[in-house]
């Protein structure tokens, strides 16, 4: 498994955001890593509840700052947000039922590790440039 790496290509511009985003990496190199190396169910149920959990509080203060500010793609991007809790939801319950499978495994790898990236480089991004372009600034 190769970890996901932050780099200056998924800075938003915006502090918190940005920050928020090398948590949310940390979580899932964590939660890859707990899977890849199936370190005990313990572990990785803890792992996965991390990732859930920190995606969650990402969401809320995202979702918070675009409604303050009137983004007008707020209504797509919660979308977006709540396709990927429910796809959270669905690995979670994949986890409890089959256990680490190779499957799971490979969902972790590719689906999340594909959705971070393109989330932030595609969505985040116009967030980011909103926020620039009224004179915007975060803070939590």
């Amino acid at each position: 498994m190769e970890k996901l790496q932050w780099n200056d290509n998924l800075s938003v511009g915006v502090e918190l955001i940005d920050s928020q985003h090398k948590k949310w990496i940390e979580y899932y190199n964590s939660a890859a890593g707990a899977l890849h190396s199936m370190q005990g169910s313990a572990r990785i149920a803890s792992t996965l509840g991390f990732l859930i959990d920190y995606t969650e509080e990402h969401f809320a203060t995202e979702e918070k700052h675009m409604q303050e500010h009137a983004y007008p793609g707020y209504e797509d991007h919660r979308a977006i947000h709540q396709e990927l809790r429910r796809t959270l939801s669905g690995l979670v319950e994949d986890y409890e039922e089959d256990g680490v499978t190779n499957p799971l495994v490979d969902s972790i790898d590719t689906f999340l590790r594909n959705w971070l990236i393109n989330h932030i480089i595609e969505i985040d991004m116009k967030f980011g440039a909103y926020l620039e372009e009224e004179g915007i600034s975060l803070s939590e």
